[in-house]
């Protein structure tokens, strides 16, 4: 009897021991995809605040196209619900030949991207020709 009773205590213990490993296992592998959820929404919101400097940049520029001499730059322009980034805004300063572009993105956790695009301007009419002659992406200054 006495047998009997510790092969079914054995067993219990067994299975136990078993269930306990394959739940840290699973507990394992969960904090492991949680984590690659977390970089992934990290990466997606880090290349959507790219996108709006992006879009920012290209403002600029179109407006350099047209004039020149255009230094005016924006501060805090948001952009348009039907681009697909609403809450996503924009700074741009163009000092000489050199156009900065700060974005950010509330709507994004926050996260936000600069450009710094230096640009050489053709002569003659409007609309000019631009060429960007080096271009650094969040970079310290």
């Amino acid at each position: 009897m006495k047998t009997k009773l510790r092969k079914k205590a054995s067993v219990l213990v067994m299975s136990v021991f078993v269930i306990a490993l394959v739940s840290a296992l699973v507990i394992g592998i969960l904090q492991i995809n949680m984590g690659e959820v977390w970089l992934t929404q990290h990466r997606v919101n880090a290349a959507q605040a790219k996108a709006v400097a992006e879009a920012g940049l290209n403002d600029a520029l179109a407006q350099i196209r047209q004039d020149r001499n255009w230094t005016t730059g924006f501060v805090d322009k948001e952009l348009a619900a039907e681009e697909d980034f609403a809450g996503g805004q924009y700074t741009v300063d163009v000092n000489s030949n050199i156009v900065t572009v700060t974005a950010s993105t509330d709507e994004w956790q926050g996260y936000t991207a600069s450009l710094e695009a230096q640009v050489t301007v053709s002569d003659g009419n409007s609309p000019y020709i631009i060429r960007i002659d080096n271009m650094k992406f969040n970079e310290q200054y």
